[in-house]
């Protein structure tokens, strides 16, 4: 579900059901404030007619370093601050367990 675009730049919240039925409200990257320091998840995605979908996603302590995955054509790529690694753990799961077994999961080692 998408909260938001004008002439085909994502400019709101992107909200993302995970396998448990939770929503989780994800920004643009590029919207992000000062990410260092600050942990969460992320995912990137791509963008059809209607609906998102995520091709890969990944969690981590430090959004400031995280090695990003390089969208190609449509894909963006997506984040949402989350504290607590536990938290940032099930939501990865939770999200993760919607994909196909070609999308990409990455859990980070820091925090």
């Amino acid at each position: 579900m998408l909260n938001g675009t004008e002439a085909g730049v994502l400019s709101s919240y992107v909200i993302f059901r995970g396998a448990s039925g939770a929503e989780y409200s994800y920004m643009p990257l590029g919207r992000a404030p000062l990410l260092k320091g600050r942990s969460g998840n992320y995912v990137v995605a791509r963008r059809d007619e209607q609906n998102w979908t995520i091709v890969g996603a990944g969690e981590t302590g430090d959004l400031g370093v995280a090695p990003w995955p390089t969208p190609t054509g449509e894909e963006v790529v997506l984040i949402r601050f989350n504290v607590s690694r536990a938290a940032r753990e099930a939501e990865l799961a939770d999200l993760t367990d919607t994909l196909g077994p070609q999308a990409e999961r990455r859990r980070q080692a820091a925090g």
